[in-house]
């Protein structure tokens, strides 16, 4: 009898690594890790208008931050209790609609940030580099954002959007966010993806998007940077 347990436990397929990760999102302080990414998103999205605003830096945008502020409080608030109730209920469905809502309004305000910085690039002159820490907080910003996404991108795509490698003769490890920041971080400054091959299609998009947002970002901080030193 023991030896026929032995057999099906053979043929039975160990757990992906996406699919461990996904029972420590529905379970446990996997789902404060959840409202924790909605929470982190949410407050350097305001700091970072709130600053873009009260500094000038894209005089040219600010009835548009402010209102895109404003709708992302709202959106904030709507998807934060939305997001208990799925999570507390185990809805998958749920909180996978309400998670790619809130991220793709977080994509938007990300763009938005970078293109106000790119179109006021050439009005800052004087004030020396100290004054270019707006530029690295929308890079910082990016990079998290970005981030999040990945792990909602592996979370739903059948399989995982990525490849997660082992050491010979081990078991891939259960990725963390500690591995999706690294993805997200050669993305944003690299311009291609690391060790952990992406399969998703939507995926190799998404980090083409975050390429050109880098790319962006990079020109920027160098016209900025020229600009504080003249």
């Amino acid at each position: 009898m023991s030896n026929d347990n032995s057999s099906f436990a053979a043929l039975t397929p160990l757990p992906t690594p996406v699919e461990r990760l996904r029972e420590q999102v529905l379970d446990g302080r996997g789902r404060f890790a959840v409202l924790g990414a909605l929470l982190t998103i949410w407050i350097m999205d305001t700091v970072l208008s709130r600053h873009l605003v009260d500094s000038g830096a894209v005089a040219n945008n600010v009835e548009l931050l402010d209102r895109l502020e404003w709708i992302g409080t709202s959106i904030f608030v709507v998807t934060s209790i939305t997001l208990v109730i799925a999570l507390y209920q185990k809805n998958m469905r749920r909180l996978v609609q309400v998670a790619a809502i809130y991220l793709m309004y977080a994509i938007v305000q990300v763009v938005v940030n970078v293109i106000s910085m790119l179109t006021t690039a050439d009005t800052h002159h004087g004030g020396g580099l100290s004054t270019l820490w707006d530029v690295a907080f929308v890079y910082a910003m990016s990079v998290i954002v970005f981030m999040f996404v990945y792990v909602f991108l592996d979370l739903t795509t059948p399989g995982g959007a990525f490849v997660w490698p082992a050491r010979d003769g081990e078991e891939a490890p259960t990725p963390n966010l500690l591995d999706y920041l690294f993805i997200s971080m050669n993305v944003n400054s690299t311009y291609g993806p690391t060790s952990e091959a992406i399969m998703s299609r939507p995926g190799k998009l998404i980090m083409g998007l975050q390429v050109i947002l880098a790319i962006s970002m990079l020109t920027v901080l160098i016209s900025r940077a020229v600009a504080a030193t003249n």
